[in-house]
This record gives C-alpha cells, sequence and structure tokens, in this order.
C-alpha cells in the first residue's frame, strides 16, 4: 500500500510547490508547478489541486505579464469544477473567486457586446449564467447575501444582453426565450424588452405571440409610446383600427376614472385623426374633439401627470402647425387672399393658445426633476420647452421665449 501511494505523493507535491511560489510571489514558478499537477490524471482532479489552480491563476489575472491572456477564465473554470465535486471545499474562498471569475467575464462580454461581437459575447455571458446559477441560483446567499444580491443582478443583465446579442443578430429563435425569460425577472424588466419581444414575433410573423407580448406590455407599461405604437400598428397592419377603438372605448366606460385607458383612448383618436402616411381621413375633425375629451378624462383622473399633459398640448399644436403652413401657402395679395389669410391665423392663434397651458403644466410638473428624467419623461419635457419658445415667440413674448430657449440649451 506505501509503494502504491507513492505516485500520487509525488504529483501532490507540485500542488505544494505551486502554493509556496505562489505566496513567494513567484509567479512563474507557480504557473508551471500547478499546470505539472493539473497534467497528471492522477491529480487534476483533485479538490486541493484545482483549488490551487484557481488561486494561482486568479493572481496571475492581476499581473502585468499574463493579464491580457485572461488567465482568470481557467481559474474560474477550476473553481467551477471545485463547486460542483465538493460544494463545501473551502467554499468562502472558492465563492469569491467564483464571484470574481463571473464579474470579469460578465465585463468581456459587455466589451464584446458592444464591439458586436455577439457570438463571443454570448458565450462569456454563458459562463456568467453557469456561475450565477450554481445550486439553484442560491450559492452564495447562506454565506453573504450581499454577494448573492450581486450575483442576482449580473445574472439578470448576462440574460439581458444575450438576449439582446441574439435580437439584434436577427437570431430571433434565441432571442425569444431569452427576452420571455428576462421580462419575468424584475431586475432587469422594463419596456424595451417587450419592444424587442413585440418585434421578433412580428419579424417571425408570428401574430398571435405578438399580439399577446404587445397586450401584456400594455399592461405593464400602458403610458410607454413605443409599445401603444406597435399595438396601433398591429391593429392597423391587420386592419382592425375599429376593432381597437371599441375595445379602448368599453374599457373606459368601464373604468372612467382610469387615467391610463383615457390616454391611451386619446392617443388612439389622434393617430387615426392624423395617421404616419399624412392621409387624413374625412372625420379627423370628429377624431380630434373625442381625443380632446378623451385627454381631458385622463387629466381629470390624473392632472399633475407631465406626459398626459405634454399629449394634450401637442393635440392643439400640431393643428396649429398645419394651419400654419396653410398660411405660409397664400402667395397672393388679393382681399380674399389677405382675408384668408387672416382667418388662418386666428385660428393658429387660438389653437397654440389652447396648447400653452398644457405644455406649461408638463414643464413645471417635470422642471423639478430634470436630472433624473429618462425615456418618456425626458422626451416630453424637452418637447414641452421646444413647444413653449415656439409659441412664446409667435405671441410675441419675447422675454418668455428668449427664457425657455436659454432653459432649452443648458437641459441640452
Amino acid at each position: 500500500m506505501a509503494v502504491a501511494a507513492l505516485p500520487g505523493i509525488a504529483q501532490d507535491k507540485y500542488v505544494v510547490s505551486a502554493n509556496l511560489a505562489l505566496k513567494s510571489q513567484n509567479y512563474d514558478e507557480a504557473k508551471s508547478e500547478i499546470d505539472k499537477a493539473m497534467a497528471n490524471p492522477e491529480t487534476a482532479q483533485k479538490p486541493k489541486t484545482l483549488f490551487a489552480k484557481a488561486q494561482v491563476y486568479f493572481t496571475l489575472q492581476n499581473v502585468d505579464k499574463y493579464k491580457n491572456d485572461a488567465p482568470y477564465k481557467q481559474g474560474l473554470d477550476a473553481a467551477v469544477k471545485l463547486a460542483e465535486s465538493k460544494p463545501d471545499y473551502e467554499k468562502q474562498a472558492v465563492d469569491g473567486m467564483l464571484l470574481t471569475g463571473g464579474f470579469l467575464s460578465y465585463n468581456d462580454g459587455v466589451r464584446a457586446y458592444n464591439e458586436k461581437k455577439y457570438t463571443e459575447s454570448a458565450e462569456l455571458m454563458k459562463t456568467v449564467i453557469k456561475v450565477g446559477e450554481m445550486s439553484g441560483g442560491k450559492r452564495f446567499q447562506n454565506a453573504n447575501p450581499t454577494w448573492q444580491k450581486q450575483m442576482d443582478t449580473v445574472l439578470a443583465d448576462a440574460y439581458l444582453t444575450m438576449a439582446n446579442a441574439a435580437y439584434f443578430s436577427e437570431k430571433y429563435d434565441e432571442a425569444i426565450p431569452l427576452l420571455i425569460k428576462v421580462k419575468g425577472n424584475p431586475i432587469r424588466k422594463s419596456p424595451s424588452v417587450y419592444q424587442c419581444l413585440i418585434d421578433a414575433y412580428g419579424k417571425q410573423n408570428n401574430s398571435a405571440q405578438e399580439l399577446a407580448a404587445i397586450e401584456e406590455g400594455r399592461k405593464e407599461y400602458p403610458s410607454d409610446i413605443t409599445i401603444r405604437n406597435y399595438e396601433l400598428n398591429y391593429y392597423i397592419k391587420a386592419g382592425k383600427m375599429d376593432e381597437l377603438v371599441k375595445k379602448l372605448e368599453e374599457a373606459a366606460a368601464k373604468d372612467p376614472s382610469n387615467a391610463d385607458l383615457n390616454f391611451n383612448l386619446a392617443t388612439t383618436y389622434l393617430s387615426m385623426a392624423a395617421p404616419k402616411d399624412g392621409k387624413k381621413p374625412a372625420n379627423a375633425a370628429d377624431m380630434y374633439k373625442k381625443a380632446e375629451g378623451a385627454f381631458l378624462n385622463a387629466l381629470k383622473a390624473s392632472p399633475d401627470n407631465g406626459g398626459y399633459n405634454y399629449n394634450f398640448g401637442a393635440l392643439y399644436f400640431n393643428q396649429a402647425t398645419d394651419v400654419n403652413d396653410q398660411m405660409n401657402s397664400i402667395t397672393g395679395s388679393t382681399k380674399a387672399d389677405i382675408d384668408k389669410f387672416d382667418a388662418l391665423k386666428k385660428q393658429r392663434d387660438d389653437l397654440f393658445g389652447k396648447a400653452t397651458p398644457y405644455f406649461e403644466k408638463a414643464y413645471a410638473v417635470l422642471s423639478p426633476n430634470e436630472a433624473s428624467l429618462k425615456g418618456e419623461d425626458r422626451r416630453s419635457y424637452k418637447s414641452s420647452m421646444l413647444a413653449l419658445n415656439r409659441i412664446y415667440a409667435i405671441q410675441n413674448k419675447l422675454d418668455k421665449a428668449t427664457e425657455m430657449k436659454k432653459k432649452m440649451d443648458a437641459f441640452q
């Protein structure tokens, strides 16, 4: 038995030598010795060998001579094998290396993603996911709840990056299940995830799932304009705008104090009155009037909503702009031309006058949080300032126009 144990003892000496060299900061020797131990099948899978390799290679990540070769990857591979084969072996130290390796893999994955190296990014994120989902996703919970929370966030980000990589590579079969997983995680669930999922189903001509994703997205983020536009476009493509309006009208009638429902109904009427192709329907005036009523209902329920106020102002502002274009198209100087111009000018000024208080309200509501505005709120705030600057100039309120221009420039 003593003779039989000799080969193992002989090989274990490499692990001992590697650890001693590492403590002496003799990194070349440490690497050489642990590589010898890993080269022998009798010792390569032993816990102390894997642990030593992980320690050596993670240390090499901080050595200028080696860091460009990303030695942490081999260190992480050893740490993962050790954690899978012997979960409690030097657990705290191994957990630290797993976390470090997961974070480094994530950082490299993000870098690859930003460089549009989507395949490389996805492979790195798979490593992050492997670490994050060890022990049912709770590997670090008992040892350090803070570590677990950090890992949960990085894991959610890894799935999101993989989903985006597949989506922008137009690999929709791969993207869809990843996007579904991301939207189910509150850490990274967002309107943009639904937007990509809806578009992916649309690209696959899967209209049933596209509509289901739209309806779920609208329920989760009722004020998101992009998802709302996907819904409008879906019904337009399907030739079912009347069905959409009917559905919204019925819902608003059942819940008249629901601000989101009335806002959605208002913007739907507005899109029908002023379609993107520029061809206004014969009932455009009626649609504008219905939109006006729905906006009033929305603001009655939520008067301090910046987005609602901005969009209501835009209803009048865009009509005023159309009238202004008609004024500019008058080139004659006959009495009839002048009378027509004056009539249009009054109509335009009345519409700008109606728009002003809603833009001012949007500005007043959003300006206190100017520095932290994002998404639709940021766009509404900026557009409100642009509209007010133009209206004030037309109204010859030059002081107000100048003041708004300064605020607008400072915001940008």
